[in-house]
């Protein structure tokens, strides 16, 4: 299964149809981790199979959804910038071994309790040395999970030192909040 992730993309329609024009018939589905701040009846937002709401998006987008024993949700309500223990509580009750969300704005795969949860940054802008949007293609094969991250613009590979200095950035975030 190949699944296109994008999240807090933030009205920047024209990247969002791009990549959406881009993958919609190279993937199996398509999520939006939330903050497209778009309405439901958008007809770019309308191509995905799972949208979820940010903390700015208001339209009544679920808070969380469970697809295929993927739990996707924003973060925001699930303290994100704290760590993943109110998302590992929520994965565990729904029997997810990956979980998908946004709201950060750094790209991240970490796995925690034998949960992947992967974040595919902010199709707008991330925070960080890497400033460029990004979004994500997860690929599940068997038990095999890939996560490749790619430059909004470009539809390049991003380096693997986003990841790290993702992590680093969130626990500089922890030390702050």
């Amino acid at each position: 299964m190949k699944i296109l992730v994008i999240s807090d993309s933030h009205l920047f329609g024209n990247d969002l149809q791009r990549v959406v024009k881009k993958y919609q018939h190279q993937v199996d589905y398509m999520v939006h981790c939330g903050d497209s701040s778009l309405p439901m009846d958008d007809p770019v937002i309308e191509k995905f199979d799972v949208v979820v709401k940010g903390n700015h998006d208001y339209a009544p987008y679920p808070a969380y959804r469970i697809f295929h024993h993927i739990c996707i949700t924003h973060g925001h309500l699930y303290q994100v910038y704290y760590g993943y223990d109110q998302l590992i509580e929520l994965c565990q009750q729904h029997h997810c071994r990956i979980c998908l969300h946004g709201h950060t704005h750094v790209p991240t795969h970490q796995i925690h309790q034998g949960i992947h949860f992967i974040n595919p940054g902010s199709l707008m802008m991330n925070r960080g040395s890497y400033a460029y949007g990004t979004y994500a293609i997860l690929t599940i094969e068997d038990d095999s999970i890939n996560v490749q991250y790619f430059h909004h613009h470009k539809d390049t590979l991003c380096p693997d030192t986003i990841l790290t200095e993702g992590l680093d950035l969130l626990e500089e975030f922890k030390t702050l909040l």
